[in-house]
């Protein structure tokens, strides 16, 4: 299945090491405040279909039950565009839930390290996700706030 990500990441471009490390990474972030949320099914879903066997993704998934994943090392033969991609979509993952929590954060700043970010280009791309937090849940009370108002049409 090919798919373009929020971040313009090409999944399918991706060699086989780096679909893993990216699986891994999506699954951290889903898993990271020690929960799964409902919105973040979608994204883990994504994330096993990166990997290659049935094995694989077993095993990823007992990993993700067990609150267990492999740390991450440095992903193998990235360029520098492949990184900022990749870490705009974990942020976009542990976002979702319109929730951004102390694991989270701590993940993501484990993680930035991972891809070489300094710790306030990290700073910059929390700040980046939380702005969206706020703005989708504005959104969901305008959407509420709407449903009750009576039409004053022309």
């Amino acid at each position: 299945m090919e798919f373009q990500m929020t971040s313009g990441l090409q999944p399918e471009l991706l060699n086989e090491k780096q679909k893993r490390w990216l699986a891994t990474a999506i699954c951290g972030a889903v898993t990271a405040d020690g929960s799964i949320a409902p919105e973040e099914v979608e994204y883990l879903e994504r994330a096993l279909g990166f990997l290659r066997s049935q094995t694989e993704v077993n095993t990823m998934l007992q990993a993700v039950k067990d609150q267990k994943l492999p740390p991450l090392e440095r992903i193998p033969e990235a360029t520098r565009e492949m990184e900022i991609q990749i870490f705009i979509e974990l942020a976009l993952v542990i976002s979702v839930d319109n929730v951004l929590g102390t694991r989270e954060i701590d993940y993501l700043l484990k993680t930035g390290k991972k891809l070489g970010f300094g710790r306030e280009f990290v700073r910059v791309v929390i700040r980046w996700a939380s702005e969206g937090i706020v703005w989708k849940r504005k959104m969901l009370h305008l959407i509420e706030m709407g449903r009750d108002l009576e039409g004053e049409y022309d």
